[in-house]
């Protein structure tokens, strides 16, 4: 079963894939790597010498988007950004379930039809609930860990979901109107982004949204895993309040090393950030 309402949603969706990926320049390999879940695509790109470095990305964002505020660190690094199953990327549809080790499964799978015995990564909003499932499960593939406004740890008030979130997308599903749009992404996308607003329309209306929260980590989750964890957070995030996810990290993870709160952020950077996120990533992976 498609997760596309209409076929021409998927058409318009990864022609913006491409879109986004074409104005990063970049060269870049398009790879697929076969899963007992169905096909996967990645982006790798960047300095095929360099260290591993493998990233997953926010919901329905795709490779792309992930790639955008790091594409830098391609100078020395060989960057691997996997395009997440059963979103809309340029993967397979197959909706994997979140309660059991599916998507642990699926990462390590990937992994290592990608080549790769171990490497860093960088777990991006969702991203980072998936990171922590391949820790669970295949803690060994895993080298330095890098969350960024992470998913997994904790969740959002409940009452100022209502009122930012739920409230204006009802409006703009009834409405379909700019104006309610931008009333709910203000909350969390640049306000400049227009891109962000053209692809979330498509993904809103055309899209069968998956709004499963992702399981919250435990200590015991994780206790066998001791190499160095690092994040960065916003400071303003409605889906993930960093202070609240700081103060969970604090108290699961043994190995916390740093971390970096993102100043006048609503989850997603703005692309004056960009500079700054590279250079505490380098930082961290050096």
């Amino acid at each position: 079963m498609s997760i596309y309402k209409r076929s021409d949603v998927k058409d318009k969706i990864l022609q913006m894939y491409d879109e986004k990926l074409s104005s990063l320049n970049i060269s870049f390999e398009d790879i697929d790597v076969k899963t007992s879940y169905g096909n996967t695509h990645v982006i790798r790109t960047g300095n095929q010498e360099g260290k591993k470095l493998v990233i997953f990305h926010g919901i329905n964002a795709g490779a792309p988007i992930a790639l955008e505020a790091i594409k830098e660190l391609g100078d020395h690094y060989d960057l691997y950004a996997i395009d997440t199953i059963g979103q809309a990327t340029k993967s397979d549809e197959t909706i994997l379930e979140i309660k059991d080790d599916s998507y642990a499964i699926w990462a390590d799978e990937v992994v290592a039809g990608l080549g790769i015995e171990k490497a860093d990564f960088i777990g991006i909003s969702y991203g980072a609930f998936i990171l922590q499932k391949l820790i669970t499960h295949r803690p060994e593939r895993v080298g330095k860990c890098i969350f960024v406004v992470p998913s997994g740890l904790v969740n959002g008030k409940m009452f100022r979901s209502l009122i930012d979130l739920s409230l204006p997308l009802m409006k703009f599903l009834i409405t379909k109107s700019d104006s309610n749009l931008k009333s709910f992404l203000k909350n969390f996308v640049p306000e400049d982004d227009t891109f962000m607003l053209r692809l979330q329309r498509e993904i809103l209306l055309g899209v069968k949204m998956d709004y499963r929260r992702p399981q919250l980590l435990k200590a015991s989750d994780i206790s066998h895993f001791s190499n160095p964890i690092y994040m960065i957070v916003a400071d303003d995030d409605i889906f993930f309040p960093g202070d609240e996810a700081v103060k969970k990290a604090k108290i699961i993870f043994k190995n916390l090393q740093e971390v970096y709160f993102l100043p006048d952020c609503k989850h997603m950077p703005h692309a004056r950030d960009f500079p700054l996120i590279q250079s505490k990533l380098r930082s961290w992976l050096s």
